[in-house]
């Protein structure tokens, strides 16, 4: 099975509701923390996600340094191009930007990178910032020129294009003008180039779908389908997300099931410390053997969803 997620930045809990086994593959969309130290802490994330014995494809991000710029990957082939392996840790395998890549049988474009909004902050107080984070021009030229009139089933990026960006995400204290788009210029240019069927991109810390593109951020999906994972919850209740309000559940002043009124139900709390205000996530019902997410839980930014 080939699973597909957006951010993680060194938080791979996701991973222990998912009911995967050797062999399996998680695509992260980017920003997946492994190569961001570059010092003995990567070393000792990297044997911890290696011993998850599940493969682990990661997108390049903009807050992590490129691969090809770490003297212990080595260029190898695999899914039909090249990608980035350490010996050390095989499981853990990075994309090379502008690879076609033939996943699940599927024509699979890779494009990583994207511009920092937060450099100034990170150059001011010493945190870790990549100054190749994004494609030269050369990169993008090439990349541009390859593809040009060409369908690909998926697309996968960090980044977006210019046209579908999330502005209603963007963080406040952020300037726009003094913000690099040329990725997602570049990407907007790629995008009318091309033909495809799916887009997948992370790096703005949303779920969200919008024509072909669909942003994703903490959730898990199997790849290609439209279904998140994990499918049932540890009792083998099916999760339906983002079912209903939290008040579609209160009747006469009383707590029902929103789809079979029973009673029977249990409420799911989510960790507070990640959300604004009530933190039941979903309501389990006993009767229809149902988790149903509720769609208006006040996540703080930057937390991903729980269900």
């Amino acid at each position: 099975m080939i699973y597909i997620t957006g951010d993680t930045h060194r938080e791979f809990s996701r991973l222990n509701n998912l009911d995967y086994k050797d062999g399996d593959m998680l695509i992260v969309l980017g920003d997946s923390g492994i190569n961001y130290c570059l010092n003995d802490e990567d070393i000792k994330y990297k044997k911890c996600l290696n011993d998850f014995n599940i493969k682990i494809f990661s997108i390049r991000g903009n807050h992590e340094e490129r691969p090809e710029n770490i003297k212990t990957y080595k260029e190898v082939d695999m899914f039909g191009g090249k990608v980035y392996i350490e010996e050390e840790y095989p499981n853990l395998i990075f994309a090379k930007d502008g690879e076609l890549y033939n996943i699940d049988n599927k024509s699979v474009l890779v494009v990583g990178g994207a511009y920092s909004v937060d450099k100034e902050y990170r150059l001011l107080y010493g945190c870790k910032w990549f100054k190749d984070e994004q494609l030269t021009k050369t990169e993008m030229k090439t990349i541009l020129d390859k593809y040009k009139g060409k369908h690909i089933d998926i697309v996968l990026t960090h980044t977006c294009p210019y046209k579908y960006e999330p502005r209603e995400v963007f963080l406040s204290g952020i300037d726009q003008s003094k913000v690099d788009k040329s990725m997602e210029y570049f990407l907007d240019e790629l995008e009318e180039s091309i033909t495809y069927d799916k887009w997948y991109c992370g790096h703005y810390h949303i779920e969200k779908k919008i024509d072909k593109i669909e942003f994703m951020f903490g959730r898990i999906k199997v790849f290609n389908k439209d279904e998140y994972a994990p499918k049932y919850n540890k009792e083998g209740y099916e999760i339906i997300r983002d079912y209903c309000s939290q008040k579609d559940i209160i009747n006469n002043g009383k707590i029902y099931c929103p789809k079979c009124y029973s009673n029977d139900i249990i409420l799911q709390k989510g960790d507070g410390m990640d959300i604004y205000g009530s933190d039941e996530i979903a309501i389990i019902c006993n009767k229809c053997r149902k988790v149903y997410g509720f769609n208006d839980v006040k996540y703080k930014q930057g937390c991903p969803k729980e269900l």
